[in-house]
């Protein structure tokens, strides 16, 4: 099961994309009034179709949730928060800093983490693994951790998830190949890189 962080403009679409390729998603959201609507098949974004969404939740391999504790159940979570700038220009990590402690407290073996929130080279490493190492267990031996920037362009309706390459980089091979064989199943092309850092940069 996947779990996505965030139910904003690019975690709505990829949690609908993954369960319409068949898998069973939970998103998760601080604002009650995002998690009612979805439960009842009510899209809050111009770019999700009401019928489509209506279709997923009504066949039950979509609903949406402010627990946290779901996490633990789930098997990939994936953080979609938002990254607004400060005033001085950069990436507010607030949002990724809370997600990530979430995830910290519910954590366990064979979790396979994905950030895809825009920010800055080095956050996957210098800011979310070191909450996560936290819990005694081991990147790349007990849970995965991959960076895939978010290619979500509100309105665009040429460019798809589908149709537009998806980038990851994760702490070491087992985490890339990983989130490779998954992001397979919602996008036609790919591409495995050697870091973190590097699918940062794109």
């Amino acid at each position: 099961e996947i779990g996505t962080v965030g139910l904003g403009y690019v975690g709505l679409p990829l949690a609908l994309a993954f369960a319409e390729a068949g898998f069973s998603v939970t998103g998760f959201d601080s604002e009650q009034d995002r998690v009612n609507k979805i439960n009842k098949g009510i899209s809050y974004l111009l770019d999700i179709d009401e019928k489509r969404l209506k279709k997923i939740v009504a066949g039950g391999l979509f609903k949406a949730t402010t627990s946290k504790s779901d996490l633990g159940r789930v098997d990939i979570i994936i953080i979609c928060v938002p990254t607004p700038l400060t005033r001085t220009k950069e990436p507010d990590l607030t949002y990724i800093i809370d997600a990530t402690r979430d995830i910290f407290r519910f954590l366990r073996r064979g979790h396979l983490v994905i950030l895809e929130s825009t920010t800055y080279p080095g956050t996957t490493r210098e800011v979310v693994l070191p909450i996560l190492e936290n819990t005694g267990l081991r990147c790349g031996d007990d849970y995965f951790l991959t960076f895939s920037p978010e290619r979500i362009d509100p309105g665009n309706r040429k460019y798809s998830i589908k149709n537009t390459p998806k980038i990851v980089g994760g702490m070491e091979p087992n985490s890339t190949r990983l989130a490779a064989l998954l992001y397979a199943h919602v996008s036609e092309k790919v591409i495995e890189v050697s870091s973190p850092e590097a699918a940062e940069m794109d």
